[in-house]
């Protein structure tokens, strides 16, 4: 591709001989540039690119785009306000517009996003519409499926990878973090779906309103005929709400104020519109699931999906893997595996833990290192009131010191309440030990994701902590004996 073509939405003048500039790939990690790319020089937040703008060149960069000021580097240079931006613009150009036949459904919120997006896939391949989706669990395109690094991956590998799609429906998780840093840059959706927002990545974000505006800048990318769904129950919902209609979009509204919802031996939900009422037998319990429902069947009816048939896939829904994921234990317990890693994540989980009658629930959960530091005491909180027990662990380090989390641990417990057992491997035996007939023992935090540190017991996950404890566990391991705690579990 010319590079006057490519450019040509910067809006940038160029020299003549510049324009006939064959482009033959984007890159914005030096490593990867081949013989003429074009290298982007991005700032982040651990490494600046425009440091290594000669690398770039000594691998093959014929055209370099930063934000510096920059004069005489080898090659053509031009300058641009935002680099990120300017690569979403790029790649979108280069791989030739690939969302264009496709219909774009972005979901974003703090949580629900990736229950939400399997939900909405599960209903459009029940009708036989090909479907991709891009997530945190993994990226499935033309039927294959890959483990995803990102919620959100970055521009390039996200127009390369939609560049092979030959799906008719795309769904895509967009975290705060990919708006942020324009990922989604060049692309335009049909729908965008908000599902709530919840005290979360203020390591990242300045405080919630930048968080809130980083979810609302979704919308912004929607395609001038383009719908929001968006779940209103909550004041930064309403808001949003506003904002879209202000666009001259049209709003659907989810509020659970509004929907009637019944549990007993299955739940249902009530979606009323002027013209007539649904209900949804749904096998996954709890008011975040029946919300998440809610804003799929939503979008479904929006695609002229006939009611009767999202009803039907609904009922046979299975579940997301690593959210609210269940196993039995010989002794006639209960394990869950969740992601959640908020308050009101535990709050959604521990209360929809409470809908099966359980004699107690014990649960597990640690915080990562170098991450919002200010939401731990409420989740501490959230657990100690709706649990029997809680056990406080590790969960990904991200390079702070186990003693220094240690210490973090045992400062959020002053009254000793909690049990605190660092080695995660350890503290789901532990529970595993402990546990009777009924009783249900929650772990949460990591869902299906790999541990970035070795614990005591050979093991990658707590799935696989689990099932390794089944497959080979012997009880009563002396080892445990020390975290034997004054508060009985019988």
């Amino acid at each position: 591709m010319k590079l006057e073509t490519l450019i040509a939405p910067l809006g940038i003048h160029i020299s003549q001989e510049d324009k006939s500039i064959e482009i033959k790939g984007l890159a914005f990690n030096s490593s990867k540039v081949e013989q003429n790319f074009i290298f982007v020089a991005i700032r982040g937040t651990l490494t600046d690119g425009h440091t290594f703008i000669e690398d770039a060149i000594l691998n093959g960069a014929c055209v370099v785009i930063g934000e510096e000021n920059l004069i005489s580097i080898g090659v053509p240079y031009i300058r641009v306000a935002n680099s990120r931006k300017a690569l979403g613009l790029l790649a979108n150009i280069f791989y030739e517009n690939p969302t264009q036949n496709k219909i774009m459904i972005g979901i974003t919120g703090t949580n629900g996003k990736t229950t939400t997006s399997y939900m909405l896939k599960h209903i459009l391949e029940s009708v036989g519409i090909s479907c991709s989706l891009f997530g945190s669990v993994s990226t499935i395109i033309n039927g294959i499926e890959n483990e995803s690094t990102h919620t959100t991956a970055d521009a390039v590998t996200l127009n390369q990878l939609l560049a092979r799609c030959n799906d008719h429906v795309v769904i895509m998780e967009v975290s705060s973090h990919g708006l942020v840093q324009s990922r989604v840059e060049g692309l335009r959706f049909d729908y965008c779906i908000f599902t709530n927002l919840e005290h979360e990545h203020l390591d990242y974000h300045e405080n919630m309103e930048s968080y809130y505006l980083a979810k609302q800048s979704l919308f912004n990318y929607l395609k001038p005929h383009g719908i929001a769904v968006i779940n209103s129950d909550s004041s930064c919902g309403e808001r949003l709400c506003t904002y879209v209609t202000s666009l001259n979009k049209e709003v659907i509204k989810i509020n659970g104020k509004k929907p009637s919802y019944t549990v007993n031996d299955e739940e249902l939900i009530s979606l009323k519109d002027p013209i007539q009422s649904y209900s949804l037998n749904s096998r996954m319990k709890g008011k975040h699931n029946l919300e998440n429902a809610s804003l799929a069947f939503s979008t479904a009816i929006s695609l002229n999906i006939d009611p009767l048939n999202i009803e039907r896939s609904l009922e046979n829904f299975s579940g997301v893997p690593g959210r609210f994921e269940l196993f039995q234990h010989p002794a006639g317990a209960t394990c869950i595996v969740d992601y959640a890693h908020t308050g009101n994540a535990f709050s959604h989980i521990l209360e929809t833990a409470s809908l099966y009658n359980p004699q107690r629930i014990i649960h597990i959960f640690g915080f990562r290192g170098n991450r919002d530091v200010q939401k731990r005491k409420n989740m501490v909180q959230i657990s100690l009131e709706k649990c029997h027990l809680c056990i406080l662990t590790f969960d990904d380090l991200n390079g702070v010191p186990s003693e220094q989390m240690i210490q973090d641990l045992y400062a959020l417990d002053p009254l000793n309440r909690c049990i605190i057992i660092p080695d995660r491997t350890l503290a789901i035996q532990y529970a595993w030990e402990k546990a009777k007939n009924n009783d249900f023992i929650v772990i949460t935090g990591k869902g299906i994701e790999n541990y970035q540190q070795s614990f005591s017991l050979p093991t990658a996950s707590d799935i696989h902590t689990l099932n390794y404890l089944n497959d080979s566990f012997v009880f009563q391991n002396e080892t445990l004996n020390q975290y034997d705690h004054p508060r009985s579990l019988y």
